[in-house]
């Protein structure tokens, strides 16, 4: 069961619903949702949404509604690695004269 947003106050919900996703929003464009809060009152809400990973940053002040997993929810991406040494990634004949 997802618990992301249960705890959120009444104006991060109706921020948040009204978001399309991946799309930047400026505090103008944020304060048409919620017309009766200040700028700092938004601020506050918009870090509200961003500790419960519900947004990101946009710049200074632009906001991003994407949702982000905690790093401990993320499914673990089975594959194989080799490892590389530097040696690996190194065209010594291209660069042979060189280090002579």
């Amino acid at each position: 069961m997802d618990t992301a947003g249960q705890g959120l106050s009444d104006y991060a919900r109706v921020i948040l619903e009204r978001m399309e996703p991946d799309r930047r929003y400026g505090l103008q464009d944020l304060r048409a949702f919620v017309s009766d809060a200040g700028a700092d009152r938004l601020r506050e809400i918009m870090h509200e949404l961003w500790i419960d990973r519900q947004v990101e940053r946009v710049g200074h002040t632009g906001w991003r509604r994407v949702r982000s997993e905690p790093a401990h929810r993320r499914e673990a991406v089975a594959h194989e690695t080799q490892p590389v040494t530097a040696d690996d990634l190194f065209d010594h004949a291209t660069f042979a004269d060189f280090f002579k």
